[in-house]
């Protein structure tokens, strides 16, 4: 957690400062590229790549189009994922919530396969930031309350990805569609860490990392042995 703090305070920091100079027009998911990669860069003292391939499931896409990749990942030694970085901002277009389910995901793919350290990062607005953690896409129903990440304390939290969460199975299910035969976790270990700077202004802005893992007793199941995530190619049994 040392690192999702450094993370969380070098990005949010380096926010502010842009913020100073007048810069907030160019502030976008894109924009963050720069601080994440010199943090890592400093702190890792290794190979830092940006939109690398996803070791699980980029062998496994087919056809044309863009392979599944990770924003950044630490390899060391070649070709082992050391460290692996998602990020998302929140600004004028809001990440969906099946994005960032996707991001979770992959990251904990690799932390299961490689042992890798990996983070999620979130920055935006901080009025932005609490009305999208207070949506009920985000938190779940009133009766429920499962929501996609635990965005008000810095305690390990479980992410569900099997359809038990009820209120995502369609979000689920158009992510399942291509990797029916994968193996996916049932829950995602995640663990937020301070967000920086903790205590702003509501129009200034915010960044949040969680830390995310592999359940230390991992279950699995397979999207086309799921009676709410198969495919509908599977279900007529072509």
């Amino acid at each position: 957690m040392e690192f999702a703090r450094k993370l969380a305070e070098g990005t949010g920091a380096w926010l502010q400062y842009q913020h100073s100079c007048n810069r907030t027009g160019l502030f976008s998911e894109r924009f963050l590229t720069e601080p994440i990669a010199e943090i890592l860069a400093a702190h890792t003292n290794s190979r830092v790549i940006a939109e690398h391939h996803h070791p699980v499931l980029a062998p496994l896409a087919k056809g044309k189009g863009a392979k599944p990749s990770v924003d950044f990942v630490v390899l060391d030694p070649y070709p082992k994922v050391k460290m692996a970085i998602e990020s998302k901002w929140i600004g004028a277009t809001k990440p969906s919530i099946g994005s960032i389910m996707w991001d979770l995901i992959r990251l904990e793919m690799i932390a299961n396969l490689d042992g890798a350290e990996c983070f999620f990062l979130l920055g935006g607005m901080k009025r932005s930031l609490d009305a999208y953690f207070s949506d009920e896409s985000f938190r779940g129903p009133k009766n429920v309350h499962q929501p996609v990440l635990q965005a008000l304390k810095n305690v390990k939290f479980d992410v569900t990805v099997a359809a038990s969460a009820r209120h995502r199975i369609p979000v689920m299910k158009k992510l399942f569609e291509k990797y029916q035969e994968t193996e996916f976790p049932h829950a995602i270990s995640t663990r937020r860490t301070e967000p920086f700077p903790a205590d702003c202004k509501s129009n200034q802005y915010q960044i949040y990392v969680w830390h995310v893992s592999s359940k230390p007793k991992r279950d699995i199941f397979f999207p086309g042995n799921s009676k709410h995530y198969v495919a509908p190619f599977k279900e007529k049994g072509n």
